[in-house]
């Protein structure tokens, strides 16, 4: 097989495994789709949003793209000859495809699919012994390769949930959900310690560019409701309308809510899929740098 019909094949079977995550989205029970305590028979309840056939055909189309660039640029990284990688990084599409949909459409990240992909994360404890970690020689212990995965998801996970405390305390709104917390403690397992810096550099980075335009649209929406109030017949009366209308809104409405899910798992995914780059960029700007110290 040619370097660029494997490359085809990996991209094909990629776009094939974000089929899954449609039917295991749309049959998920309504309180994984909900904030805990969620009552169906409450006043004004909100039902979750399910995947459209479309939304499949995004990701189909993305996982294919971005497998057959790393299987055609690194084809002794991503390649049949190292299956068990292959098949540890291709059974994740469908729950990554879940967790970034439902905290996009919910604003939640159900618990159920962050365990099942934990469990399928062995697979990339699996590969370090199978495969080799391109992080780790060869020669070291085995805890050594256990250690790298558990202590990444430890420390992504606890450093997260610090930034997420603190931010909450200043802001005195909750700043970082839990769910990103559980998610990092995955993206952890599957970079280990070194991947964990790049997985994190991406996922705030990326989620810096969506959040300026958002920015910018919150204050065009506030300068727009301030006119709106201004110029209606009884201004104290239209604010009370508004800040009604606001604290009656479910959370998962909330238009100004910036899901930072989907950084973290784009965040994985690209590290994962181009772990040689991410390789020759540690060795080039970082490593040099804990030499300094």
């Amino acid at each position: 097989m040619t370097q660029i019909t494997e490359a085809l094949v990996l991209a094909l079977i990629a776009a094939v495994m974000a089929v899954p995550a449609f039917f295991i989205f749309n049959k998920m029970p309504e309180a994984w789709l909900q904030d805990y305590g969620f009552d169906p028979n409450a006043e004004n309840v909100r039902l979750s949003k399910r995947l459209k056939p479309y939304h499949i055909a995004i990701f189909a189309i993305i996982y294919a793209v971005v497998v057959f660039i790393s299987a055609y640029f690194y084809p002794d990284f991503l390649c049949f000859s190292n299956i068990v990688r292959v098949v540890a990084l291709l059974v994740l599409f469908p729950g990554f495809t879940v967790i970034v949909m439902s905290d996009i459409l919910n604003r939640i990240i159900p618990d159920h699919i962050i365990v099942l992909s934990i469990a399928l994360s062995i697979l990339y404890f699996v590969t370090d012994f199978v495969n080799g970690n391109i992080w780790i020689d060869a020669g070291k212990p085995w805890y050594y390769f256990v250690g790298n995965r558990v202590l990444a998801a430890l420390v992504g996970a606890g450093l997260l949930f610090l930034i997420g405390f603190i931010s909450t305390m200043i802001a005195k709104a909750e700043a970082m959900g839990m769910g990103d917390v559980k998610l990092l403690f995955l993206c952890g397992l599957l970079s280990g310690l070194k991947g964990l810096i790049f997985v994190v550099f991406i996922a705030f980075i990326s989620a810096a560019v969506v959040a300026v335009p958002l920015l910018v649209r919150k204050r065009i929406r506030i300068a727009k409701e301030e006119k709106e109030i201004r110029e209606s017949p009884d201004p104290a009366k239209a604010r009370k309308i508004l800040m009604k209308k606001k604290r009656e809104m479910h959370f998962a409405d909330d238009p100004d809510y910036l899901a930072f899910g989907p950084f973290l798992v784009l965040g994985t995914v690209l590290f994962l899929l181009y772990e040689p780059y991410f390789l020759e960029l540690f060795k080039l700007h970082i490593a040099p740098l804990a030499d300094l110290l």
